[in-house]
């Protein structure tokens, strides 16, 4: 249990939380991974942010379309296109298949380039906006006339490193220019059933001031097995010929990705935009190549798998958090793959590596910062947890999502008292802290809160835990981290409690709301969690 003052546990759940720690280091050393460093001092602090607010047709008229006057309250206004309307069985077949030539419509490129391959002689392309629209969640923008298609010559396969790149022609362009910023479901659709998705940002022409979601286009790419081969696996299913480049420029397979852990951070963002909050829309690749995506914006806001970072997008993110914008993280495993992007035929930073291996890359030798190996590992290690605050942990999970700080700014109105259990939020992957293994040095170490610590059963810990953590940075900016990939599919998972729903829907929007509002340092009051270092040591 927590106490007052700090993370107190009882002496046998130390000694169980020790035993079940240096397990899973075991488990790690035996796959080869370091043992993870991070130190463990939280403190305790009231924190309360509850008085602060926080080429075809189109289908509407333009007049309802945004442009520079884009606001999410607005489009809440505006009908909702019931989920029946959409497809829900997105096929990846050659029946019908396409990717995009750029990650999102910018502000300075509105015309997307799309690549279709098909066994039709003509589809559709439909676009629907997620949001929340009284709870349809979408809102269909845009329908194209018919559109030509034709079969696009057979994938390549690139020697050494097995990327999968389709050198296919462009088969139509669309024009953004009118449609409201946010993120899409582009979905070619060929009737009777066959119907593909691409997704689609439509990145806001500002940031400033705003709260920004950040779609996981890296994470994606790195799981997408379309030609065989992922990041992963490879024909073999296993490791051994998985790839050590992905490329952009292939359809997606994993569809889930959007679904569940991107569409519901959407959803319930917009849900409250009526509140005053303004949201902007981007992607991991987009800040990787262009640093003033994020610069000035109130708060980034990640979804529920970040995963792999270049070091580009690090020390954006990094960068930006030094000077006053917070940072969120609505899941766990995030800034756990050191990576970089290469150009490819279609444009820049289309081609994703990851040799995972520093011995693998052929940076690994003269450019030890660019070796694309986990960030906790050398030649350059820089662990998840001096940006994140904890590190990952297990994967495979169940777990109790278990409140220990009732006073932290996210359990407002939640009713939520100390010890309180909330079933199905804990899952998937975890992050957590390690009190034996306390890493000197960490910048952050004095200023640390758990304000969930939740036992988590997993692969390689079949008595751990999952932390959720909160530290404030010096220019007084927040980093916040849910610690459980698990948070933002429960929201829309019926086989996850009501009453579990209910609670991870209005923590998500309190966070959101608060980050939005300023640097989230102005949250504590009295003995901050900033300034107090008087917390225990598991």
């Amino acid at each position: 249990m927590m106490g007052a003052s700090g993370y107190r546990p009882e002496r046998r759940a130390v000694i169980r939380g020790v035993l079940a720690g240096l397990a899973w280091v075991a488990a790690e050393a035996a796959l080869g991974e370091p043992a993870p460093r991070h130190p463990v001092n939280p403190t305790s602090g009231a924190i309360d942010c509850t008085a602060r607010a926080g080429t075809a047709r189109f289908a509407p008229s333009p007049a309802r379309l945004s442009g520079a006057g884009f606001s999410a309250a607005g489009e809440n206004r505006l009908p909702g296109t019931p989920r029946a309307d959409v497809a829900s069985n997105w096929l990846v077949t050659p029946t019908l298949e396409g990717f995009l030539g750029q990650h999102a419509s910018t502000p300075r490129r509105r015309h997307v380039d799309v690549y279709v391959n098909s066994t039709l002689h003509s589809i559709r392309i439909k676009a629907y906006r997620i949001g929340h629209y009284n709870g349809e969640g979408q809102r269909l923008v845009w329908t194209s006339g018919p559109v030509p298609v034709r079969r696009q010559p057979p994938f390549t396969l690139q020697r050494g490193t097995r990327m999968v790149s389709c050198p296919w022609r462009v088969t139509t362009s669309i024009d953004t220019s009118g449609w409201p910023e946010g993120l899409y479901y582009l979905v070619l659709t060929g009737g009777s059933g066959r119907d593909h998705m691409i997704p689609l940002v439509v990145e806001s022409a500002s940031v400033v001031g705003k709260a920004e979601l950040v779609f996981n286009d890296c994470t994606m790419q790195a799981y997408n097995k379309w030609g065989g081969y992922s990041l992963y696996t490879g024909p073999q299913r296993g490791p051994s010929d998985r790839s050590y480049k992905v490329s952009f420029d292939r359809p997606y397979l994993n569809f889930d990705e959007i679904d569940r852990r991107n569409a519901p951070l959407i959803r319930a963002a917009e849900a409250i935009a009526d509140t005053g909050l303004t949201l902007a829309y981007t992607t991991e690749a987009r800040i990787s190549g262009n640093p003033r995506l994020v610069s000035g914006a109130a708060a980034v806001i990640f979804s529920a798998h970040s995963e792999y970072w270049s070091p580009a997008l690090r020390r954006t993110v990094e960068d930006a958090r030094d000077t006053g914008t917070n940072v969120v993280f609505f899941g766990a495993n995030n800034v756990y793959w050191r990576t970089r992007l290469e150009a490819s035929p279609t444009g820049e930073d289309r081609v994703m590596v990851c040799y995972r291996e520093a011995r693998l890359d052929p940076y690994g030798l003269g450019h030890s910062g660019a070796a694309t190996t986990r960030w906790r590992q050398g030649p350059a290690p820089e662990p998840e947890s001096t940006l994140t605050g904890s590190v990952y942990g297990d994967l495979d999970v169940t777990g109790m999502f278990t409140v220990t700080e009732p006073d932290f700014f996210a359990f407002a109105g939640t009713g939520a008292a100390r010890g309180a259990t909330y079933a199905g939020l804990t899952a998937g992957e975890v992050d957590r802290l390690y009190p034996p293994l306390q890493r000197p040095g960490f910048a952050h170490a004095g200023n640390l809160l758990v304000f969930a610590h939740s036992p988590a059963a997993g692969r390689h810990a079949p008595h751990g835990w999952s932390d959720s953590t909160f530290y404030t940075a010096a220019s007084g900016a927040g980093v916040l981290d849910m610690g459980t990939t698990g948070w933002l599919p429960a929201q829309t998972d019926e086989a996850v409690p009501a009453r579990s729903r209910d609670f991870a829907n209005r923590v998500t929007q309190n966070i959101i709301r608060a980050a939005a509002a300023g640097p989230l340092g102005r949250c504590s009051t009295g003995s901050t969690a900033a300034g107090d270092a008087r917390g225990h040591r598991a």
